[in-house]
């Protein structure tokens, strides 16, 4: 083990604590993981300035909006979308699904985790609550990075 590291719990055990937190804990579980997502987006966008797709339909050319995401965690945290944010996603969710638009994975990841965030908190969707925290640590490329991250949000949560 590390020095500075505390000793981590294994991912299952993880995840069953997570079950066991109230609505609430969750909710700041969500944002604190949903902040990481961000960062590694805009790290990413900051790395990768010029961010296009082509639809393959058409062939037309489409440029990513790198402040939908910053959109989506506000509006989540808001829990309202006065952004129009529902509606700027639709592109690129379908250039995604679609492969007209791809990210590294962890890049990827980090995007569906805000949207997810988005969409639970400012849509009220019913979204899995476990699916917006897996998105958001698969954020990450290291698995023990990721148990590192869980077991420091979950920390912040309780």
């Amino acid at each position: 083990m590390r020095a500075g590291f505390p000793k981590c719990q294994t991912m299952s055990t993880l995840t069953q604590e997570f079950g066991e937190l109230s609505a609430d804990a969750r909710r700041q579980l969500h944002f604190i993981l949903g902040a990481h997502a961000l960062s590694k987006w805009q790290e990413y966008c900051r790395s990768t300035p010029q961010l296009h797709s082509v639809e393959t339909v058409c062939g037309t050319h489409q440029t990513v909006d790198t402040s939908l995401p910053d959109d989506a965690f506000t509006c989540a945290q808001q829990e309202r979308d006065d952004r129009g944010t529902a509606e700027r996603y639709q592109e690129p969710i379908a250039a995604m699904q679609d492969y007209d638009l791809e990210f590294p994975d962890p890049v990827a990841f980090a995007y569906y985790a805000i949207y997810n965030l988005f969409r639970r908190y400012a849509k009220r969707e019913p979204i899995d609550d476990w699916l917006i925290v897996n998105q958001a640590l698969s954020s990450e490329h290291e698995e023990s990075q990721r148990r590192l991250l869980l077991h420091s949000a979950m920390q912040q949560a309780k």
